[in-house]
């Protein structure tokens, strides 16, 4: 049998967790009438306030916000996935948004955050935030709403919170040698945008394979992807038609992939008798059209669940020291790296 949770208590006798939260830690006012209801439910489930319902208090509300920058990229609906069961776990409330990658759109959804009086926060931001007039109004904002912030896969460098991140370097450079390996010699890759730390990391990765197996990387081998489908697609046609194209591919991301496949198709080429390639990340749906395809495993669901655990953690402790967990992607070898001669 479940652990009865605050949640349960409040969904039993008919009102807010932030209202059994105030029964009991004995703060802020409830009528007597609200009190005793509270008090014969906790007392009929047998029910023993845990840290978590003590600490409860110290919040302004039980909602916890999360901003996507996009929700159309799986990657990001596995995120919500996870971060959802935790939520659901802790019987906590979701509150979601997404910022399309524009950082107007972050602000505004960050305003909508405090306003909302969130608890914790766990946060994708949609650029870097690097340059001076962006991190003084992200900082800004962030104080504003004085809650506990986890950051999800984009690293926010000027900022000191718990993070939960992929090693993008490391990953890149492992798919990059399992093109090495199986005997590619010239190889290409469809980048990422290089405005992004995630993009110019994966380039990293990518150029130091190369360099460090004695292989050149040609800047016409470059696609400027920019982790958009209709632009991988058009830039990779431009270079398929173009002829004398690498025999291999890193794509880095999953939008980027489907857009090079795309191009794959219109151009009727075999996969991998004609291109190979690997992703960064899985493709839905791909197995269904039998297309083997050799790509990097971020455990993504594993991710959101790791950066709500993060968050409650700091949400209850709140002078713990900050959490820093890098994820190494996995190489999942289906075929699509392969060197046909």
């Amino acid at each position: 049998m479940c652990a009865v949770t605050i949640g349960d208590i409040a969904r039993e006798a008919g009102v807010g967790k932030a209202t059994v939260s105030r029964v009991i830690n004995e703060s802020g006012y409830v009528s007597e009438k609200t009190r005793a209801k509270i008090v014969k439910v906790m007392d009929r489930f047998n029910y023993q306030p845990s840290a978590a319902a003590r600490n409860l208090s110290r919040q302004e509300s039980d909602i916890i916000g999360l901003i996507l920058p996009e929700v159309n990229n799986q990657f990001f609906s596995d995120i919500l996935k996870g971060v959802s069961q935790m939520v659901d776990k802790w019987g906590y409330t979701l509150m979601l948004s997404s910022s399309e990658n524009d950082p107007e759109r972050d602000f505004k959804a960050l305003r909508a955050m405090i306003s909302q009086r969130v608890c914790g926060l766990a946060y994708i931001p949609a650029i870097d935030y690097n340059d001076d007039p962006w991190y003084s109004r992200l900082d800004q904002l962030l104080k504003q709403l004085g809650c506990p912030v986890v950051i999800l896969d984009r690293p926010l460098e000027r900022f000191e919170f718990d993070t939960v991140m992929t090693d993008n370097y490391s990953g890149a450079y492992a798919a990059t040698e399992a093109l090495i390996q199986a005997g590619h010699r010239r190889i290409g890759i469809v980048a990422g945008d290089m405005q992004l730390f995630i993009g110019r990391e994966r380039f990293e990765g990518f150029r130091d394979a190369l360099r460090q197996n004695g292989l050149r990387l040609n800047e016409e081998d470059v696609i400027d992807g920019r982790f958009d489908e209709q632009i991988a697609y058009e830039k990779t046609l431009q270079m398929f038609r173009r002829g004398r194209c690498p025999t291999g591919f890193l794509v880095c991301n999953n939008l980027s992939t489907f857009g090079f496949l795309k191009a794959v198709e219109e151009m009727k080429l075999r996969i991998p008798e004609d291109v190979a390639f690997v992703s960064f990340d899985k493709l839905v749906g791909q197995d269904i059209y039998n297309i083997p395809y050799t790509h990097l495993d971020r455990h993504v669901l594993t991710q959101g669940l790791q950066a709500m655990q993060v968050l409650l953690r700091r949400i209850h402790t709140p002078d713990r020291p900050v959490e820093k967990i890098v994820n190494l992607p996995e190489v999942v070898l289906r075929g699509s790296e392969k060197l046909v001669k």
